[in-house]
């Protein structure tokens, strides 16, 4: 190889890689959710003819009659789902009367077990006290982490009648991406519990 060839191999070699070090080279764009375009927070009441109970719901929402319960027929005409359909989100509310003591002690024992089913992925929780204006008492669990259902609770008046909601969206569990849309469905169901009252 001639001294003339290896000296402009050289000045190519030092060139090309001069010539890639450009500070102007892209970053890739972090990662993006499509935008939400979010409605005009109004509610209406949702009373429902002989159910027990009546509290508010967006006027962006639909209130269905929820007749199966894993295919079998649900236990009494005042199981409801609360649809979200602009955000594919559905809130599962069930009622059962409380006959005796045992039966109240079961109701909660068991919504504390449906809750424990998230703790696998769970990354922790929160149990806050429910007692409005309207003298509903119960617990509200805020789930954290990727779980089906990071909203869930339960209204009592201890006597007579139970009421059980949990929060689920059709979407793939993604905190990030859903964080917005479950903080905006939330306000809703906080709003349902403040205006829930027993008839």
């Amino acid at each position: 190889m001639n001294r003339t060839f290896k000296i402009f191999l050289s000045f190519f070699l030092i060139f090309l890689i001069l010539s890639c070090n450009d500070s102007k080279t892209g970053i890739p764009k972090p990662r993006t959710y499509p935008r939400v375009d979010f409605p005009e927070k109004k509610y209406a009441l949702f009373n429902p003819d002989n159910c027990s109970f009546q509290f508010e719901i967006p006027v962006y929402s639909e209130a269905l009659k929820d007749n199966t319960y894993f295919n079998n027929k649900a236990p009494n005409d005042c199981w409801y789902n609360i649809l979200f359909k602009k955000f594919n989100g559905n809130l599962y509310l069930t009622y059962y009367p409380i006959n005796n003591r045992k039966d109240f002690d079961k109701l909660i024992s068991d919504s504390f077990t449906l809750v424990s089913k998230h703790d696998i992925k769970a990354s922790g929780r929160k149990e806050i006290k429910i007692h409005n204006k309207y003298g509903a008492t119960g617990l509200l669990f805020k789930i954290e982490g990727n779980v089906a259902s990071q909203t869930q609770f339960f209204i009592t008046d201890s006597t007579k009648n139970f009421v059980r909601g949990s929060l689920y969206f059709r979407n793939k569990v993604n905190t990030d991406s859903m964080k917005i849309i479950q903080d905006f469905v939330d306000e809703d169901i906080l709003h349902l519990i403040e205006t829930f009252s027993w008839k």
